[in-house]
């Protein structure tokens, strides 16, 4: 009953053309052609009817990351683990999960507060997706979107429902300096769902004030990463950190801050595992070389 892959992020902002306008005209994503009653605009990056969800909202932050379940079964077996730990579960209405393009789906909370949508059955595949600027193509299919970090300050319960409660697998712990006086030390726990991406999960043990500390989208080549940093310089958007490769997951990456302040994880190169036989590792070198964070002040 774990989730097979991430399907979806749904974003709060002010103005949510502002997403559409990183994505589709900096990172070579799509806008998705889809008429929405509550005016939110759609981001394709594959033949899937949407990947991210941006809706009008005040408060400018992650409002739900979406997890799949390859059928019914394992979905409704995901529920009722849920239900037996004691934690809330509500489930959407048709109208509701026909604006996700989903059969059907659920909404829960994990301990730390970040919102968490379970479905099956993608529907409306729509047009297919187009590549352009110079990306060839974004690295989906049965690894879905990519990963997200959330934050987690409560990290240990919230690790726990993830893994023995949801039933993702931990892939690395990683292990890093305070970042700023006085401050704890940095932890970053990665989690694999049921498909060979190394991580499509990670809980970072501070609190983040747009609700997600980065989510990742990852192409075909180190020139498809290139080209959109140039892009991304040129734009002036500001950088979370400069190209590199991380030491878990071996991905080639740089990291722009987008729009509610998420910064956003661009790369290729990412290790695949066995998703029911990796064996978790501790690391504490976060890059092989490269990423020369800019890190804002943990949040008290």
């Amino acid at each position: 009953m774990r989730a097979a892959r991430l399907g979806y992020v749904r974003i709060g902002l002010k103005d949510p053309q502002q997403w559409v306008d990183f994505t589709c005209g900096l990172l070579g994503m799509e806008p998705a052609d889809r008429q929405d009653s509550g005016g939110a605009k759609f981001v394709k990056m594959d033949d899937h009817p949407f990947r991210y969800m941006i809706e009008a909202s005040q408060e400018e932050r992650l409002l739900a990351s979406g997890w799949e379940y390859d059928n019914k079964a394992d979905w409704m077996a995901a529920i009722e683990r849920l239900q037996s730990a004691g934690v809330g579960v509500v489930h959407g209405d048709s109208q509701e999960a026909a604006r996700r393009c989903v059969t059907n789906y659920a909404e829960t909370s994990d301990p730390a507060g970040n919102v968490l949508e379970l479905y099956y059955g993608r529907t409306e595949a729509g047009t297919p997706f187009t590549p352009h600027l110079d990306v060839k193509g974004f690295r989906t299919g049965d690894m879905g979107l990519g990963h997200i970090v959330l934050p987690a300050p409560n990290q240990d319960e919230t690790h726990q429902f993830y893994t023995e409660v949801l039933g993702f697998r931990d892939t690395d712990d990683l292990k890093l300096p305070p970042p700023g006086p006085g401050a704890p030390d940095q932890r970053i726990r990665f989690m694999c769902a049921n498909n060979p991406r190394h991580h499509s999960l990670a809980l970072y043990n501070f609190p983040v004030p747009s609700g997600c500390v980065h989510v990742m989208a990852e192409v075909g080549s180190l020139d498809e990463v290139g080209c959109a940093l140039d892009r991304i310089t040129k734009a002036g958007v500001p950088l979370l950190a400069g190209l590199g490769r991380h030491e878990n997951d071996e991905m080639v990456s740089f990291y722009a801050i987008g729009p509610a302040g998420i910064a956003f994880e661009f790369g290729y190169d990412g290790k695949t595992i066995d998703p029911n036989s990796y064996q978790a590792t501790q690391s504490t070198l976060g890059d092989i070389w490269g990423h020369d964070y800019q890190m804002p002040e943990a949040a008290e």
